[in-house]
């Protein structure tokens, strides 16, 4: 289940925000009030959802991240303290690191009772703006620099966690980290005192799974050479090493499995689907090759529905004659069934 539904992802908006300046030194840090009420937030909503896709993690136990965000769960006047508390925390594991910026709390509604919340590390960014008098004749802009701001390009926010608490203890976390995008960096790690729900080596499995049931349903769109041999070819893609699958760039995932596909192709309704029913579709991965089993028993059909099952290593030679038939050779070292077939077999691919 994706950690917003998408009704959620349609109803966020802002209950509270506040922000603190975090840096390289404990000098730079620099604890602020809360914005109340909240200013800008159709600016900031789109920035939270430009980032909703992540892996998913839990606090362990005893987090102070955690403990931190229940207490401003349970009292609203704790708001300020609670989150300069938390700035300070990541402060204390980032400052030797993490370049200039502020570290943001917000409070979030998504259309239920219980609020979730956003922590978002937002970097500065160096600014020339020009200004304008209103004259309609020639005139000079006049120029302005500014670093404290914040940009709408999604690499300035470059870690965000948005916080669900489960009832009494614990709770999901959605992580979006750009500098570590297949996991999460080790010091915002030991900020949030969390761990990843879904091991890599598990979404490897689940990915193969959902292009698989994908070509099935989609078989007799393919081209033709994909058709006979796709969920083959699913393997041999996931299978050779160095992939990594991004929900914001699959396409060279798909197009390596299933050939160019149109962008409105209902296939890719369907794999969005597949993905998203098998927990994959929010997550950035390395794909690991050990964990994409390929079957060792594997099924040649013929168009007059003659079938061969055999073992990987005993493919029967195909041989391509002159009248632009196809020719099966298989070599046995005897034949033990040539009898009625009275077992019934799955038609599947």
């Amino acid at each position: 289940m994706p950690f917003l539904s998408d009704d959620e992802k349609a109803a966020i908006s802002i209950n509270r925000m506040i922000f603190h300046v975090v840096g390289k030194t404990a000098d730079d840090l620099k604890l602020l009030d809360e914005i109340s009420p909240p200013q800008f937030t159709d600016f900031f909503v789109d920035r939270v959802k430009s980032a909703l896709r992540g892996n998913l993690f839990e606090f362990r136990e005893r987090s102070k991240a955690e403990a931190l965000i229940r207490s401003i769960a349970s009292d609203a006047s704790v708001f300020t303290e609670k989150s300069q508390d938390l700035a300070s925390e990541f402060q204390n594991q980032h400052y030797s690191v993490t370049s200039a910026g502020v570290f943001f709390v917000f409070e979030l509604n998504v259309g239920n009772t219980e609020p979730i919340y956003a922590l978002i590390k937002y970097d500065n960014e160096d600014v020339v703006r020009y200004l304008l008098k209103a004259s309609s004749g020639p005139q000079v802009p006049r120029l302005e620099r500014f670093h404290e701001t914040f940009v709408r390009k999604p690499e300035a926010m470059q870690k965000i966690a948005l916080v669900r608490l489960a009832p009494g203890e614990g709770g999901s976390i959605m992580v979006r980290d750009r500098s570590n995008t297949a996991h999460i960096s080790d010091y915002f790690e030991r900020f949030l005192q969390a761990r990843r729900v879904n091991s890599p080596d598990d979404l490897s499995e689940k990915l193969a799974e959902a292009f698989k049931d994908t070509f099935k349903d989609h078989r007799a769109s393919l081209p033709e050479d994909i058709q006979k041999s796709g969920v083959n070819r699913i393997y041999e893609v996931l299978r050779q090493g160095g992939h990594r699958f991004d929900p914001d760039d699959c396409e060279p995932l798909i197009t390596a499995i299933f050939g160019q596909v149109e962008e409105d192709a209902p296939l890719r309704k369907t794999l969005a689907r597949k993905l998203k029913d098998r927990g994959v579709s929010e997550e950035t991965f390395d794909i690991n090759p050990e964990k994409i089993r390929k079957p060792s028993r594997l099924r040649i059909e013929t168009e007059e529905g003659t079938q061969i099952l055999f073992d990987e290593g005993n493919r029967p030679a195909i041989r391509r004659l002159e009248d632009g038939r196809q020719e099966i050779v298989v070599v046995t070292a005897r034949v033990t069934r040539d009898d009625v077939d009275i077992e019934k077999r799955p038609r599947g691919n």
